[in-house]
């Protein structure tokens, strides 16, 4: 459909060209293009061709007509997508690949090329490299053939920093699921209001379950901890400082060890430090192989507190313990209904758990389809321009002037979420995916869980309190 503007236009200039053509104007067209930067100090122009067209009313209307239809193939507005994560992450490689399958099984015309990028979290240098030559290559050719968006799907560490460090100098919409709550992200926290409009980040589950750990310390009056976590599901570099601040418990943060014996001499170490209160973010092997090892140490009795968090809403602690308390702290199991039962059976092809993929695939679908809303009301051009890691130098940002956050906002209210929904903030550090936690005291007696009681729930997020059944 032709816009009321372009309508105007053409009418205005139908009249133009028919005045041109009786007195015979010529017009001067300036084709100019140019070519990428070959290096940051240089830069290189292509002089351009002068066209001259005889103008006449048919060249005109023609002219104009075109120019306000869509450029992109079969008028359909495709968005064009890079995907940068780290090849460690297997949860979000397998969810995002679930879901582009479903924007090209599904929704005809939701997107366009797709570009991947892998990178190597622990080498900045490598990382920055392996996105800069992936990007020049995607905006080679120009047009409207370049990607409108970026899904940063990497954790943290120096990858990370590589990724959001690219994101925001070469200014592109970027929807990230990067750990960090506001000022974490290094690269992301001088924006200007610009790009604080499209520079997005959404925190995942797995960098929200450790804020339990805070609230657990508050309200129980924890004076010591212990707090251990599965490098395979948690990230906690950036929470070393934060966790507990002003909080006055004591406390040790630190990766579980992979062996039964290194696990029992980390346990002890922690002993010796006359720290007593255990806390472990893992999922059921790594669970139960330290509760294994606190049984053997005879770390069991009122004197020894021990708490496990969990991503696996359907996990129960198992272990050959004589007699061992737990407070367990696991997802609120999702709530069925018509709507998202087409979903089964992608769900039973995700990574476990299940709430960390879902949040991946969920992600995904959003950011393709915002990006897709604001291409089709022209909030965003349909050939972007961009600059390369070549031509950048730290003054040419290109303006975008997308308030793609406004668009993610509208879009998730209509969709329905595998797991669970988002929870929108007002800026980077507040938008997190929207689930609850429930509290359950267990008690396993010669092998076997002899208790099972619900205590409370804490509904995931920033300072969030956790709220105790008044039963517990």
């Amino acid at each position: 459909m032709i816009s009321d503007c372009c309508i105007a236009k053409i009418y205005m200039l139908y009249v133009l060209s028919t005045t041109f053509t009786v007195h015979g104007v010529e017009d001067t067209t300036d084709g100019r293009t140019q070519k990428p930067t070959q290096s940051r100090p240089v830069n290189v122009l292509e002089h351009p061709k002068v066209l001259r067209l005889k103008i006449n009313r048919l060249t005109w209307f023609c002219f104009l007509f075109f120019s306000c239809m869509p450029r992109r193939v079969g008028a359909m507005l495709f968005p064009q997508l890079v995907i940068i994560n780290g090849w460690k992450n297997e949860a979000a490689n397998a969810s995002v690949s679930s879901a582009l399958k479903t924007l090209g099984e599904k929704y005809s015309g939701h997107l366009g090329n797709v570009w991947s990028v892998q990178i190597n979290e622990s080498d900045s240098t490598e990382s920055l490299e392996t996105i800069c030559n992936a990007w020049s290559s995607a905006i080679s050719k120009g047009g409207a053939t370049v990607p409108d968006l970026i899904l940063d799907m990497t954790m943290a560490d120096l990858g990370a920093e590589a990724s959001s460090s690219f994101t925001a100098a070469m200014g592109i919409p970027t929807l990230s699921a990067q750990f960090g709550q506001e000022g974490d992200i290094r690269y992301w926290r001088d924006l200007d209001l610009d790009q604080k409009n499209y520079l997005i980040q959404v925190m995942s589950p797995n960098d929200l379950v450790p804020e339990a750990i805070r609230q657990l310390a508050i309200q129980m009056n924890i004076t010591n901890a212990g707090i251990l976590y599965d490098k395979k599901d948690f990230v906690m570099i950036h929470k070393y400082k934060s966790l507990l601040l002003n909080v006055p418990t004591r406390h040790i943060i630190n990766d579980l060890q992979n062996t039964i014996d290194n696990v029992k001499e980390q346990l002890s170490k922690l002993r010796d430090l006359d720290v007593v209160n255990y806390f472990l973010l893992g999922d059921e092997d790594s669970i139960n192989k330290l509760l294994n090892v606190g049984n053997s140490l005879s770390f069991t009795g009122r004197k020894y507190g021990w708490f496990v968090l969990t991503l696996n809403e359907e996990m129960w602690p198992s272990c050959a313990c004589e007699n061992i308390t737990i407070l367990l702290l696991k997802p609120e199991m999702p709530t069925v209904s018509d709507e998202n039962q087409a979903e089964s059976v992608i769900k039973a092809k995700f990574p476990k758990p299940l709430i960390t993929s879902a949040f991946y695939y969920d992600l995904t679908l959003l950011g393709v389809s915002a990006m897709k809303s604001a291409l089709d009301n022209g909030d965003w051009p349909l050939e972007p321009s961009h600059i390369d890691c070549n031509s950048y130098d730290e003054t040419n940002t290109p303006t975008r002037g997308l308030d793609f956050l406004a668009k993610l906002m509208a879009v998730s209210k209509n969709m329905t979420p595998t797991y669970a929904g988002i929870s929108w903030g007002k800026k980077n550090g507040e938008h997190h995916m929207d689930f609850k936690m429930i509290m359950y005291m267990i008690n396993i007696e010669r092998e076997k869980i002899t208790l099972k009681e619900e205590g409370g729930d804490w509904q995931a997020g920033i300072e969030m309190p956790l709220q105790v059944s008044p039963s517990a």
